[in-house]
């Protein structure tokens, strides 16, 4: 999926997957599975209609990519309302649409979709980023479909210079006149193995029309070079009485977890002058991703991240990583825990692989959300990708001590190919217990679990 894979290659192994719940308490039950070649990245979005049916509400996306199909463009498919059809899991490829309509493939290599704030043009909408290293797919676009009136897309990177890669998009006011720009990590592929990344913002041209009108060519401002590249997650931070307005990166091609900051003032992103930056581990290994989460539920930012350390023999060198806040966030080479390791990659034939993958945090239902015990609130869960061991994982605390970073790790699901792909954790039919849908990648599978009881 991410990161430091040049090329997917199919294992030779041809073992059915296996699913890991048997009595465990701390593990989801398996709902069912459907057939879909090259699931890569899955996300579950809620539309802005606050009065109407729960379910109705949720749309399920699922990005799909064939490494071996140069300059052959991926389908990206949805199902709305997957709650509503929980019964039949195994007929979903069967009741899934596509982007854009039935072979209507637009882009190379999609990954993250990013949901599209209805305010931005007064409808739902979506942004399908796309683009990675293999030749005939370095190509990317930020292509926005209308899900109102299932129009589009159209690319508001379309001035783009070169081929990028792009993965995620984070709505933010950048220069401060009132409307949401795009802020985007990305990187160019060259043709002799050398590799370009920038932080950029790209200018609203205001009013947006939802028939597609300024929705292209939007204006380029290059913040940062040879730095973020993939993805970034926002939050405030504060210092000596000071209000910052940060975001934590991975980077793929550096090879570390940074963190830049601005003081949080009107249109301060936009002027490169104004952005600072801590290092966090200048030497992690090659990250996945990395975020800000409360791990411990003590009222202070973490960031956790994963990442492999090629140099580990065996590509026994993946990690899940902890960094510590310290007392002024400015502070660099903050504290490491190791929550989890060692994860395994599948070797390949060429190239390298990345393992774990994507990471999010979860409670396994809103009851235990709500429950306390003697140090505080419950702490998260962690539901984890392997992404290239194939494999998907359930982390979570050993104790609700806030200063025990003791973590357990089991399998959801071991698919027995190269490679996963991502998972989306959400209450898909709003009966307080949430569902699980991970892709297994090589494996041509998508698999859905819950926490609810039988």
């Amino acid at each position: 999926m991410l990161p430091a894979s040049t090329i997917l290659v199919v294992t030779l192994l041809a073992s059915v997957a296996s699913v890991h719940c048997q009595d465990d308490p701390w593990l989801p039950r398996e709902l069912g599975r459907f057939k879909l070649p090259h699931a890569g990245f899955v996300e579950v979005y809620q539309n802005s209609d606050e009065e109407g049916d729960y379910m109705d509400r949720l749309t399920l996306y699922i990005s799909t990519f064939n490494a071996a199909a140069l300059f052959i463009e991926d389908p990206v498919f949805k199902l709305h309302a997957p709650g509503k059809f929980m019964d039949f899991i195994d007929q979903w490829n069967e009741i899934m649409q596509q982007m854009g309509g039935e072979d209507a493939s637009t882009a190379l290599w999609p990954n993250y979709p990013v949901r599209l704030p209805k305010e931005m043009a007064g409808f739902d909408g979506i942004l399908q980023t796309s683009g990675f290293i293999p030749p005939g797919k370095t190509r990317g676009q930020l292509e926005i479909y209308n899900e109102e009136t299932r129009s589009g897309p159209w690319n508001i990177a379309s001035a783009d210079p070169k081929d990028y890669s792009y993965h995620w998009v984070v709505w933010k006011d950048v220069d401060g006149d009132g409307l949401l720009d795009a802020m985007v990590a990305r990187f160019h592929s060259g043709l002799t193995g050398n590799t370009e990344s920038q932080l950029v913002w790209m200018k609203n041209p205001g009013n947006l029309g939802a028939d597609g009108s300024n929705w292209d060519n939007w204006e380029q401002n290059v913040l940062i070079n040879e730095g973020p590249d993939v993805y970034l997650q926002f939050e405030k931070l504060e210092a000596d009485g000071i209000v910052y307005d940060t975001f934590v990166t991975g980077e793929l091609w550096t090879e570390r977890i940074m963190l830049y900051y601005v003081e949080d003032a009107p249109g301060a992103w936009s002027d490169p002058a104004n952005i600072q930056s801590v290092i966090i581990d200048e030497k992690p290994g090659v990250p996945f991703e990395a975020h800000f989460y409360d791990l411990n539920n003590d009222g202070k930012l973490e960031i956790l991240a994963s990442a492999i350390d090629e140099s580990v023999e065996d590509a026994a060198g993946g990690r899940l990583l902890a960094y510590m806040q310290p007392d002024d966030f400015r502070t660099p080479n903050w504290e490491l825990k190791v929550i989890s390791a060692p994860f395994v990659a599948t070797l390949p034939i060429v190239g390298n692989r990345m393992t774990p993958g994507k990471q999010r945090m979860f409670y396994p239902s809103q009851e235990y959300s709500e429950q306390t015990t003697e140090f505080g609130p419950m702490k998260p869960w962690i539901l984890l990708s392997g992404d290239d061991d194939g494999n998907h994982y359930v982390v979570y605390p050993a104790s609700e001590d806030r200063d025990d970073w003791t973590y357990e790790r089991h399998l959801i699901v071991e698919t027995g190919k190269a490679t996963s792909g991502t998972m989306a954790v959400v209450d898909l039919d709003n009966d307080g217990f949430v569902e699980i849908i991970a892709a297994g990648y090589s494996a041509g599978e998508v698999y859905v679990f819950t926490y609810a009881p039988e």
